[in-house]
C-alpha cells in the first residue's frame, strides 16, 4: 500500500488549533475591513462567515478529534472515522449554505435545489460514504504498520 507518515498526537494537536487560530485572526482582520470597504458582496460574504463561525469551529473541532483518534494505535483509533464522516456531514452542510449565498447574491436560483429532502439525502448519503471510505482506509493500511 502507499506509504503515509503518522503525524504524533500533539503536532495533530498544535496544527489544528493553529488553523483555527489563523482561521479567526483573518475573519477579524475581515470585520475590521467592513468600515473601509464598500462592497455588498464583501459585506455579505463576511456576514456570512459571521452567522457560521460556530459551524466552522464546530467542523474544526470534529475534524481534529477525528484526526486524533487516527493518530492512537489499534483499537483506540476505531472512532476516528465516525467524527470524519459527521465532520464531512457538517462540512456538506456549510457548502450547501454557501451555495445558497452564491445563489442569492448571483440571482440564480438554481442552488435552492440544496434544500429540504434532498439535502437530508445528501446528508445521509456523505456519511454512509465517508464512514465506509474511512474504515476501509484504516483496515487496508493501519496506522501501526511501518
Amino acid at each position: 500500500m502507499g506509504e503515509r507518515k503518522k503525524e504524533s498526537f500533539f503536532t495533530i494537536l498544535i496544527s489544528r488549533i493553529a488553523g483555527i487560530v489563523i482561521f479567526l485572526i483573518l475573519l477579524a482582520i475581515l470585520n475590521a475591513l467592513t468600515g473601509y470597504v464598500q462592497s455588498l458582496t464583501f459585506l455579505r460574504v463576511v456576514e456570512f462567515l459571521n452567522a457560521n463561525i460556530g459551524l466552522l469551529i464546530l467542523i474544526a473541532v470534529i475534524f481534529l478529534v477525528g484526526d486524533l483518534f487516527g493518530a492512537l494505535t489499534f483499537p483506540l483509533n476505531l472512532p476516528g472515522p465516525v467524527f470524519g464522516a459527521v465532520g464531512a456531514v457538517f462540512t456538506v452542510m456549510f457548502l450547501f449554505r454557501l451555495f445558497l449565498l452564491v445563489g442569492e447574491i448571483t440571482g440564480i436560483g438554481f442552488f435552492a435545489i440544496f434544500t429540504g429532502s434532498l439535502a437530508l439525502l445528501i446528508y445521509i448519503l456523505v456519511f454512509i460514504v465517508v464512514l465506509i471510505g474511512g474504515y476501509i482506509a484504516l483496515f487496508a493500511d493501519p496506522p501501526g504498520d511501518t
